[in-house]
């Protein structure tokens, strides 16, 4: 059985779903529990998820894989299970590599995604990728090619469900970080409802909210609720976050709204996407990436609605 070991963000367990599903019955997905409720709810529970909870990838928890946690979680696992398991991670981070060797001792190790990891780093490394010279990885295409699933495939299980004009436009604005939140959402949802376009502005629980933007105004929902939200939009608008994956997932008509990153590293297959005009064009995100500081330079609403209101 091949396992993808993905410990990091929702957004990341979801790229990695995308090839679970595809194949159930021989690829597994390891990522942390917090995940696994809203994968089984949006993959109707035909997925084989395995509990992957690591305290190095949180924003507030940043201390180094301990063997206490590796000793853990090995006991989940029966060494005849390790041995006829091929591990595969495309991130290519020293701390997954580590942690999943001493999780999975015996196991086959195929991981990829080094020379981005690095790339994202190092900006000497990453030039080769902001001239253009070499062509960014998508990370569908990379789980897809490590999983020896063809991405073919892998598009025609992205496709939109039929598309109903008097559903609401979904706006979610949440972000683990302010710097990847689009600003202008409150310009944007009065120009919709100026123009008779019902809106509905969606955040996670804890996420904090766009200036203009007020907690009257803004849903909450639980997974099983954002879920519904998304199969029913005409359209869900999204910063690059764990909701844009979700919501093409799903088979939303999704658009993601970037500035800080290269899009085309995580876009998902048949969604769109608008850029900023400063957005980085390799693997190096914008310098204040993972900053809390509101950044101009977004794409202005009326670009966004023409996009989605053609």
């Amino acid at each position: 059985m091949q396992v993808l070991f993905e410990p990091w963000n929702l957004g990341d367990a979801i790229i990695a779903a995308s090839v679970t599903r595809m194949a159930p019955d021989r690829i597994a997905l390891a990522c942390n529990s917090r995940w696994h409720e809203v994968l089984s709810l949006a993959a109707n529970d035909s997925l084989l998820l395995l509990p992957l909870d690591l305290p190095y990838v949180w924003r507030s928890n940043k201390r180094f894989f301990s063997l206490g946690d590796a000793v853990t979680l090995k006991r989940t696992f029966s060494l005849p299970q390790r041995e006829q398991m091929e591990i595969i991670s495309i991130r290519g981070d020293v701390r997954d590599w580590i942690a999943a060797h001493r999780i999975f001792s015996g196991a086959v190790f195929t991981f990829t995604g080094w020379q981005p990891f690095l790339a994202r780093k190092l900006p000497l490394l990453d030039r080769p990728f902001t001239s253009g010279s070499r062509p960014i990885r998508n990370r569908y295409r990379a789980w897809a090619d490590a999983s020896g699933i063809a991405f073919d495939q892998l598009e025609s299980s992205y496709i939109h469900t039929a598309n109903n004009p008097t559903a609401p436009i979904v706006i979610h604005v949440g972000a683990q970080w302010r710097s990847r939140q689009y600003p202008h959402v409150a310009e944007l949802v009065a120009i919709l409802n100026n123009n008779g376009i019902k809106t509905v502005i969606l955040s996670g629980p804890h996420d904090p909210l766009p200036e203009g933007i007020t907690n009257d105004m803004v849903q909450r929902p639980a997974w099983h609720k954002l879920i519904t939200y998304f199969r029913e939009a005409r359209c869900v608008i999204c910063n690059d976050s764990g909701p844009m994956h979700l919501a093409a997932f799903l088979g939303s008509r999704t658009l993601a709204v970037s500035r800080c990153s290269n899009i085309t590293e995580w876009l998902p297959p048949g969604a769109n996407s608008i850029s900023s005009v400063v957005a980085p064009l390799g693997y190096r995100p914008a310098q204040q990436y993972w900053s809390d500081q509101v950044l101009s330079d977004w794409p202005q609403p009326d670009t966004i609605i023409s996009i989605v209101t053609p």
